[in-house]
């Protein structure tokens, strides 16, 4: 279930965006009602066990806000936790969409939910191989998801398992539709490393 940049379940989420009077408005516990029903709708169906969830604390994508993300984060990742969720998909609030905002800053979300969360965490946003090895030994998160570089480098597991350098990607390219920038990036030669 995705939660964040600004889809329909964090428009109800976030005070920045949902500005109900109903059941569904003012209160953090209000607010969360409609991610937390259409949870449970998909546990019903499929078991927890077979549904995730991602959200965006802090999040500023498509002009998403809040006036306590921490506070409404932590209810939402605590009220999540009675439905055995394979995974709880964390993006930081350094990351905007596709683009690094908060260079240099720590994966805050992850390591405050983490405290919350009894399940797997996955966490995205802004890392690279060594921050990712570095969340994922710390305990603040299970595993860790690469967009960019994962655009750029087909082989990516592959380079980062062996240390390999990675290739730079090219932004501009992100969301267009033709190969250039998705199909067109080069495998590692081995071979001329060798």
């Amino acid at each position: 279930m995705h939660a964040a940049d600004g889809y329909l379940p964090d428009q109800f989420l976030q005070d920045g965006s949902n500005k109900r009077t109903d059941g569904y408005g003012g209160s953090i516990e209000n607010r969360s009602r409609f991610l937390l029903e259409l949870v449970d709708a998909l546990a019903s169906v499929w078991g927890g066990d077979r549904v995730a969830v991602r959200i965006g604390p802090s999040g500023t994508w498509n002009g998403m806000s809040d006036s306590d993300p921490q506070a409404l984060f932590s209810y939402v990742a605590a009220r999540l936790n009675r439905f055995g969720l394979v995974y709880l998909h964390i993006i930081e609030p350094r990351v905007k969409g596709n683009v690094l905002i908060g260079e240099g800053q720590a994966p805050v979300a992850s390591e405050q939910l983490r405290k919350i969360f009894k399940g797997k965490i996955i966490a995205a946003g802004g890392f690279e191989p060594d921050s990712a090895e570095a969340i994922v030994e710390k305990g603040d998160a299970d595993l860790v998801t690469f967009g960019r570089y994962f655009v750029s480098n087909p082989d990516l597991p592959e380079r980062i398992r062996r240390g390999l350098p990675l290739n730079d990607y090219d932004r501009d390219t992100f969301y267009t539709f033709d190969a250039h920038g998705y199909t067109d990036y080069p495998f590692y030669d081995l071979c001329a490393a060798a």
